[in-house]
């Protein structure tokens, strides 16, 4: 696969991302709860990729895998979890704009961070202006978003 391709699928799972919101926050308002909500939003993403690993063949491998990892590995589904919940709160009180803005600004910080100090078992990257300059233009950018009221 390409290196465009490669950054086309972030980009359509971003999109997705940004659906994902008011999808699950019109679900909240089906279900009054929005922990409820973000439950029934993974067991219907539980359903997708348990059909995908079948269809894919990589059960086994899977099964052989599972417990291989650092601890910290397996925390990706309470990430996901929080900001299920998160961005179910927020989209219909801010704004989808406004909430994936914060989201933006949340992620590319914290990669900031990952990157500068090999977090998480990803190589050191250094510091740019034009990284930090990146990262400040996103905190402006929630900033005047905010300011709407």
């Amino acid at each position: 696969m390409t290196r465009v391709l490669y950054a086309l699928l972030p980009l359509a799972g971003g999109a997705l991302i940004a659906a994902q919101a008011p999808i699950n926050a019109r679900l909240r308002l089906s279900l009054a709860s929005p922990v409820g909500s973000g439950l029934i939003s993974f067991l219907v993403g539980i359903v997708i990729l348990l059909g995908a690993v079948i269809v894919v063949g990589d059960g086994g491998a899977v099964l052989e895998g599972l417990g291989s990892g650092p601890w910290w590995a397996y925390l990706g589904g309470a990430c996901g979890a929080f900001f299920v919940v998160a961005t179910l709160l927020a989209a219909p009180r801010v704004g989808v704009t406004t909430t994936f803005i914060a989201v933006i600004a949340g992620q590319v910080a914290a990669a900031t961070l990952i990157d500068r100090y090999g977090w998480l078992g990803v190589p050191s990257i250094p510091w740019t202006p034009e990284r930090l300059i990146a990262v400040g233009l996103l905190v402006i950018s929630l900033f005047l978003l905010l300011r709407r009221g």
